[in-house]
């Protein structure tokens, strides 16, 4: 026969308060190593640092075919390119007979930031082929004239001039960002020209400047 015998009241009360104060102990732990990891690590996080290139201008000339010539096709940091897949005289293809002439429309867009004005400067004019003998010079026969659309009033059709006496052209004095012009060039032979210049080569670089 098993006899059982009651457990003691006193050691179950030590039980439980031991297990109270381990349960204390571990909050305690517990807040103290939140409160001391806030001065251990500090943090400030800034979010919004900013930087801005300034404004620039960008020169964008379309010509007949949709060619599209740009300033920056050179890459990097330049903004000056030579665009030769664009003549605005209209080709030696069709030859001028005396009383012949030929237009080439070009649009000139400022694809940048910034506005400026735009200028046409042309270089020399200098002829090639023909008769090693001509007395006549196509660069001083052929003639040239030049109508752009708004924001342009450039209108040179009442005083057409020589190809060697074109002079620089203010073309647009103020070309706002997004804004174009369509420059339509007209190059003629006078009914009056000189056979001496026959078979010969007019070529003349143009530049535009937008500044």
């Amino acid at each position: 026969m098993t006899t059982s015998h009651p457990r003691d009241p006193r050691r179950r009360r030590s039980l439980l308060l031991a297990a109270a104060g381990a349960a204390a102990a571990v909050i305690l732990v517990l807040g103290i190593s939140g409160t001391l990891s806030s001065w251990t690590k500090a943090i400030v996080t800034n979010d919004a640092n900013t930087v801005e290139a300034a404004q620039s201008l960008i020169l964008q000339e379309t010509g007949p075919g949709s060619v599209v010539c740009s300033s920056t096709d050179g890459g990097g940091a330049g903004n000056s390119a030579t665009c030769s897949t664009i003549d605005k005289y209209g080709g030696t293809a069709v030859p001028l007979g005396p009383g012949d002439h030929q237009t080439v429309t070009v649009s000139l867009e400022n694809t940048g930031t910034a506005s400026g004005g735009l200028t046409l400067t042309p270089g020399t004019c200098a002829t090639s082929a023909g008769s090693p003998t001509a007395s006549a010079d196509l660069c001083d026969v052929a003639t040239v004239t030049v109508v752009c659309t708004t924001p342009s009033t450039v209108d040179t059709t009442a005083t057409p001039v020589a190809l060697s006496a074109l002079a620089e052209l203010p073309v647009v004095t103020t070309l706002a960002a997004g804004e174009s012009t369509d420059c339509t060039f007209d190059v003629a032979l006078p009914a009056s020209a000189s056979p001496q210049v026959g078979g010969q080569v007019a070529t003349q670089p143009l530049v535009w400047t937008l500044s």
